[in-house]
């Protein structure tokens, strides 16, 4: 990708608390270029978050005086033979790769130190991931060598806006319609995904490949975490020797399960860091050079020195379900009631902060999916993926939703969350919903815009065009009536002879008290 976007960074001013939540006005967004003038900064980010892309893009600018060398081949050759690197601001690129493969993490940095004051303490700037950086102990370090005794500056690099990431998929990534792209990943809850322009690009590989969206939502997650766990960085990768990625995204799973079901704030990999809020990862029971491998994936961010946290909480709770559902179906290990037990309140329904896990284990397991479609149907159909339900699982879900009706009107629905609904096999059921359920707005409003954004089916598209004449029985808005009548009728001769009954029957005031609003419908279609 040859567009460099102009980024922005957050100075942290307590290397022990690098979280977002920490941001005052003192040390808000500021643009990376107004840092030029700074003698020392290190600058940290997620992986694939665009570090080596803005080092050389900041080198660039400041021409024949600075010059941008990787940490790998600034500690391999002697500073006596590069005199290219002396009077100027050196860029020192991935600190984190030369740590990833020692055993000492403190050795490559000492190496650095020895090196800059070498080279008799010039202006510089250092790369280095979140995860690696060590926070104070390393600042204290590097002070010693910078020119003339000045402060180390540490930034944090912020993730793109929506405004980033268009002119990023704009720019060659296959994706023809950028707006688009962006409000159905919103759509798909895969949004954290646009943060990082790594992730980006991933993301609209997945699409641009095949031409079109993974199938499910179940698919789009779990193709996302697939690339988020995965190692990009080729030498870091040849480094870490990193399990495989069924293995990582275990591990991760399980990090994510503890994480959602305890309530901890997240991680510490080092058994100091850890308290009552940050979780040693040595308690989760579970392999520890696996665990830490999953946290130095983009699955996790780093919220302060040595303490991680997921990416993202939908990522999370899917990873978290993906874990439990191997758990329960191994038998032994952890019973179904357990886990009920664990995510449900004393009325036995789910409770909130477990709702998108609840979702996410009644989409990928089976054997806890009945009760789940029973304790939080509209979780289940708001967070998770309901397409591979069998016809009668739907229906069942259906008639749960129809007992929440009071409840109903507070959810916020998201079309390919309902969409899953209106399937083929479905047809007769919705059909059947819809009949019988008129005293139920809200519970009509959601079969209607199932039946709106889902597959068409032709052999209801009769009874949505009654409905638009049975006002006596529907409160709900003729648009949405109609609106599920043109998505579903069988072809374009057929809707524009039902459209010119209609309009016929509303200019002659025989559909009395719908009249303006479906006039203004119908004379747009």
């Amino acid at each position: 990708m040859s567009l460099i976007i102009p980024r922005t960074v957050t100075e942290i001013r307590d290397t022990n608390t690098l979280a977002d939540a920490g941001r005052t006005q003192a040390n808000a967004e500021r643009p990376l270029a107004s840092f030029r003038s700074t003698s020392v900064y290190v600058l940290l980010g997620d992986p694939g978050a665009g570090k080596t892309t803005v080092f050389t893009s900041e080198c660039t600018a400041l021409g024949e005086a600075a010059c941008y060398v990787t940490a790998r081949d600034f500690l391999a050759f002697s500073p006596d033979d590069h005199p290219e690197w002396r009077g100027k601001t050196l860029f020192i690129d991935g600190l984190d790769e030369r740590r990833a493969g020692s055993p000492d993490k403190l050795a490559p940095f000492d190496r650095i130190r020895g090196h800059l004051d070498k080279l008799g303490k010039p202006r510089f700037r250092l790369s280095c991931r979140t995860a690696d950086w060590l926070g104070e102990n390393d600042r204290r370090h590097l002070a010693s060598v910078t020119p003339r005794n000045s402060e180390v500056t540490i930034l944090r690099l912020d993730p793109l806006t929506d405004s980033d990431a268009r002119k990023i998929l704009q720019a060659g990534t296959g994706i023809p319609d950028a707006a688009s792209f962006i409000a159905t990943a919103k759509e798909r809850g895969v949004d954290a995904l646009l943060r990082n322009p790594q992730s980006l690009c991933l993301l609209a590989d997945v699409v641009a490949s095949g031409g079109t969206w993974p199938d499910s939502r179940r698919e789009t997650f779990d193709q996302a975490c697939r690339h988020l766990a995965a190692e990009h960085n080729q030498n870091r990768r040849y480094v870490t020797r990193a399990p495989a990625v069924d293995c990582t995204l275990d591990a991760a799973g399980r990090l994510c399960a503890i994480f959602l079901l305890s309530g901890a704030a997240g991680y510490a990999s080092d058994p100091d860091q850890a308290d009552d809020d940050y979780l040693d990862i040595d308690r989760c029971g579970y392999d520890r050079n696996t665990l830490l491998q999953a946290l130095s994936t983009k699955l996790f961010t780093a919220s302060a020195e040595g303490r991680f946290k997921p990416v993202h909480r939908h990522l999370a709770a899917f990873l978290a379900a993906r874990h439990i559902e191997r758990l329960i179906a191994d038998g032994s290990r952890l019973p179904r009631g357990r886990v009920l037990a664990l995510i449900c309140g004393e009325d036995g329904t789910v409770v909130t902060e477990h709702r998108g896990l609840s979702a996410w284990l009644a989409a990928l397991c089976r054997d806890a999916r009945p009760d789940l479609i029973e304790r939080d149907p509209i979780g289940v159909v708001s967070y998770g993926d309901v397409r591979s339900f069998t016809t009668d699982e739907k229906c069942t879900l259906l008639v749960s939703l129809s007992r929440e009706a009071e409840r109903l009107h507070c959810a916020t629905w998201t079309r390919e969350a309902v969409a899953a609904l209106a399937t083929r096999d479905m047809e007769s059921a919705l059909h059947h919903a819809l009949k019988s359920r008129s005293e139920e707005p809200y519970f009509t409003a959601l079969v209607l815009l199932a039946l709106t954004h889902g597959t068409p089916l032709t052999g209801i598209a009769d009874y949505l065009f009654e409905m638009v004449y049975q006002r006596h029985r529907w409160a709900q808005i003729p648009g949405m009536i109609l609106d599920a009548f043109l998505h579903n009728c069988p072809s374009i001769t057929a809707r524009d002879k039902r459209l010119e009954r209609l309009l016929a029957d509303l200019t002659c005031g025989r559909v009395s008290d719908w009249n303006n609003e479906l006039l203004g419908t119908v004379l747009t279609v």
